[in-house]
């Protein structure tokens, strides 16, 4: 008995540590990568011009060539050297579903041309591609909201934040409980911890700067192993991942 339950120690601490890593990874990688500073909070994109998976967009951004630039063509000074794809827009794809704070498209995030909407550059590219074997699923979700504005409007009204519902596949919430907040710049970045409800031994952790958003649920219990990463502000790329696989040599999604 008492190798099970050190096992099982084990196991909830290497999770709990790879979810903070992961989710910090994740936002430090986004942020360097973006070709341009974060963009300001949208809402949601009822009428904004999309890119379904049928349209000759999609085709031709699924067989355009990389374009690896040189440092004279980087935008900013100290960035990696690859270029934003010239297709890469903002809420790439039409909503399928809205429901309270988030809106969920419908196209399968594994799908390779899916992915060359997704990514911001062939690097990243890459990385989703290899990133494949490690999960079920991806999908992109707006949240236009975001979490840095709770954090902010808790900071003001000196009331704590004792809930968040985040999102998950398909137009699911998860609702969480909230055990400990981390904020800093006056709510501009920060970390959630948490725990769904009913499941003492899960974990969650969200993390956010300006509008970026990360975050980690993971629950044995329900069988949830989700990691989430920012794709922009108010847009988040939600993965179901494999448990079992997905924490080999994952460091900031590498």
């Amino acid at each position: 008995m008492k190798r099970k339950s050190k096992a099982s120690k084990f196991a909830t601490i290497h999770w709990v540590g790879l979810g903070v890593l992961v989710v910090f990874g994740t936002l430090v990688w986004f942020v360097v990568q973006s070709s341009s500073g974060p963009e300001p909070k949208a809402s949601f994109p009822i009428n904004a011009p999309a890119l379904p998976a049928t349209t000759a967009n999609t085709a031709a951004a699924a067989t355009a060539p990389s374009v690896v630039a040189g440092p004279a063509n980087m935008k900013t000074a100290g960035r990696l050297p690859v270029s934003t794809f010239s297709w890469f827009r903002l809420h790439p794809f039409n909503m399928s579903k809205v429901d309270g704070a988030f809106a969920w498209t419908a196209e399968d995030g594994k799908a390779t041309n899916i992915i060359r909407l997704l990514a911001h550059n062939e690097l990243e590219y890459q990385r989703m591609v290899i990133e494949n074997g490690t999960i079920y699923r991806r999908q992109l979700v707006y949240h236009p909201e975001g979490f840095t504005l709770q954090a902010q409007q808790a900071l003001q009204s000196g009331q704590s934040i004792q809930q968040l519902t985040l999102p998950g596949l398909d137009g699911q919430e998860l609702p969480v409980n909230v055990t400990k907040t981390d904020f800093e710049s006056g709510g501009d970045k920060g970390v959630f911890y948490g725990k769904l409800p009913g499941d003492p031994d899960s974990m969650v952790t969200v993390a956010f700067i300006n509008g970026w958003e990360s975050f980690t649920v993971i629950s044995k219990l329900n069988q949830i192993f989700l990691h989430a990463e920012a794709r922009e502000p108010g847009e988040i790329v939600v993965k179901q991942i494999n448990p079992s696989t997905y924490g080999t040599g994952v460091c900031g999604n590498q």
